[in-house]
């Protein structure tokens, strides 16, 4: 039972790190500049809907992490495109990325330092 159970959890920490290179990241600095060119990004934000609605960066879409499967309509087409993740600290960003990787994602892009650091850059933000 033992053996069975470390081997379980050695396959879940494989799939998970394996799960996790595929992510690849972003500065602030950088999307703010993608932003400013007008680049055609798709930013999905994983916060709450309260949380979208009190500050978003430019652009972004709201789909919060744990809704994900239930609202993937919303997103599917963008399935071969680059999608960059964030949301407050980035412990969501992280579960919308594995969600989003088994629905077939493969071009994720993780905001670094999330909304915390944004703020702190004091980027512009939508209402």
């Amino acid at each position: 039972m033992i053996i069975k159970n470390m081997l379980k959890l050695a396959t879940l920490l494989l799939f998970s790190s394996f799960c996790n290179a595929q992510v690849s990241h972003i500065e602030p600095q950088q999307l703010i500049k993608q932003i400013q060119n007008e680049k055609l990004l798709v930013i999905l934000d994983v916060r709450t809907e309260n949380e979208y609605t009190q500050g978003h960066i430019q652009g972004a879409i709201n789909i919060p992490y744990d809704q994900l499967r239930k609202e993937q309509d919303k997103i599917i087409a963008y399935k071969d495109q680059q999608v960059i993740l964030y949301c407050h600290s980035g412990r969501r960003a992280d579960m919308a990325a594995r969600t989003l990787q088994a629905l077939g994602f493969t071009k994720l892009i993780d905001l670094t330092g999330h909304m915390v650091l944004w703020e702190q850059l004091q980027y512009p933000l939508v209402n």
